[in-house]
C-alpha cells in the first residue's frame, strides 16, 4: 500500500495535495460513532433525531522530518476540508476535517512526533 495523501483546498486558492513521505502508523484507529442527537423533553418523553454514523480517524505520525512537519502547519494553518486517501495511489477515503489542535513535539534531534485527528464531514 502507498502511503497516505492529504487533497485540500486553501480559502481564494488552488487545490493542493501532498503524499506522506512518511506514512501515519498502522495501529490507527477508524470508529464511527453517532452524530445523532438524543436527549428528553420536559414530559421526560425520549426525543431522538437520527443521522448517518461519521468516521473519526487517529492517525499517529511517529519520528518524522521536520520538513513533513511544517506541511502539516500549512495544511492545519488553511482550515479547510481534507480529501483524505488511506493509500495515495487509491479511492479517496473521505473528506475530513482536522480536529484536534497541532501537536507534533519535538522527541529526538530533528525528529517529530504528533497525532492528526480527522472527522468525516
Amino acid at each position: 500500500m502507498a502511503n497516505g495523501k492529504f487533497v485540500w483546498t486553501p480559502r481564494g486558492g488552488a487545490q493542493q495535495s501532498y503524499t506522506f513521505p512518511d506514512n501515519f502508523s498502522f495501529g490507527y484507529e477508524a470508529p464511527r460513532q453517532e452524530a445523532g442527537d438524543i436527549g428528553r423533553a420536559i414530559d421526560g418523553t425520549l426525543r431522538s433525531y437520527s443521522r448517518d454514523l461519521k468516521q473519526r480517524w487517529a492517525l499517529p505520525f511517529n519520528y518524522i522530518y521536520a520538513a513533513q512537519k511544517e506541511q502539516f502547519w500549512a495544511i492545519k494553518q488553511a482550515q479547510a476540508e481534507i480529501d483524505f486517501y488511506e493509500d495515495g495511489a487509491g479511492d479517496k477515503t473521505c473528506t475530513a476535517l482536522w480536529t484536534n489542535d497541532f501537536n507534533f513535539v519535538l522527541v529526538a534531534p530533528g525528529l517529530w512526533s504528533g497525532t492528526i485527528e480527522l472527522e468525516e464531514v
